[in-house]
């Protein structure tokens, strides 16, 4: 990523102050034990500990930050825009500890992956943990009304992850043999968890109406993502269970390679495109963020061409 993007990621609309508490209540969230069990749970193989080991390591929350961005130029209080960050920064870790798992990766930001570290068993209950503290991190949104319609909403995100997450492991590979379903697999894997922050904030802040255009911002850019990111890993995915745009491409209409190359990169460059012009479209320039990323991404793949 540019020093453009991680300058509007570091400082875009929000008290970047903020992200401290974000981080601050995810480590409470994944620490809270019942009494009498804190031998049991925080033994040295935990899943606390895997949980806590896991955040420690990094990452750039974007989803967080999407959430404060949004949040505050639709006028969320300081608290509403802390559960709605940790709510889906949490969910979001929650698939990359299953992620690693169902992949095999050895590695995440330079340190070993949970499964690697604290083994399977460890690694699939340190994914729950994280997910059922996500739920946790949202109850304390202050306008308690609206705690059904935003549980929903992320129950709902939550499982288009899932489907997404299960068409790409495929075993028989016959899910991924076109870019329709390529597209339709990045949307769901990747575009729900995009558009969830972007999405509570506009429900918190009765503005839910728009939340089909957020959820369309974010499935391009996901899409357009995906795709800028296939194309700098093709050989790494070459073979393995990771479904690449360009060897989809390159089989779906038997071209060459660098062909494929070509027509990945304007189809991410539409893609991208098109995410600008929803993410301007949303409220209160709550979609500014995303538009950000989506133009850098579309800068850098315009200068590798």
């Amino acid at each position: 990523m540019s020093t453009v993007a991680r300058e509007s990621l570091d400082s875009f609309l929000y008290d970047e102050s903020l992200m401290g508490v974000v981080e601050e209540r995810m480590a409470a969230l994944i620490h809270y034990i019942p009494s009498g069990s804190e031998e049991i749970i925080e033994g040295p193989s935990g899943p606390t500990r895997a949980a806590s080991y896991h955040l420690s390591s990094g990452g750039r929350r974007v989803r967080a930050r999407l959430a404060l961005s949004a949040g505050t130029a639709l006028g969320l209080p300081p608290e509403d825009l802390v559960a709605i960050a940790s709510c889906v920064e949490l969910i979001h870790n929650a698939s990359l500890v299953h992620d690693d798992l169902q992949d095999r990766e050895g590695s995440r930001r330079g340190v070993k992956t949970v499964h690697m570290a604290y083994g399977d068993d460890v690694a699939l209950c340190t994914g729950d943990l994280l997910l059922s503290s996500s739920f946790a991190a949202l109850a304390r949104f202050t306008d308690t009304s609206l705690l059904p319609q935003l549980f929903g909403l992320v129950h709902s995100r939550i499982a288009m992850v899932i489907g997404g997450q299960c068409a790409r492991l495929d075993p028989t590979g016959d899910v991924v043999r076109d870019m329709d379903a390529y597209e339709s697999i990045a949307a769901t894997k990747s575009g729900a968890l995009l558009s969830l922050p972007l999405e509570l904030a506009l429900t918190g802040s009765a503005k839910g109406m728009w939340s089909a255009d957020a959820r369309v911002a974010a499935n391009h850019f996901a899409i357009g993502y995906q795709i800028a990111d296939d194309l700098e890993d093709v050989e790494q995915d070459r073979g393995s269970l990771s479904v690449n745009a360009l060897l989809v491409l390159s089989s779906a209409i038997g071209c060459t390679e660098p062909e494929a190359a070509l027509r990945a990169r304007q189809y991410a460059l539409d893609h991208l495109s098109k995410s600008i012009g929803f993410a301007r479209s949303l409220p209160n320039r709550s979609g500014a963020l995303l538009r950000e990323l989506a133009v850098d991404l579309s800068h850098r793949l315009e200068g590798s061409h």
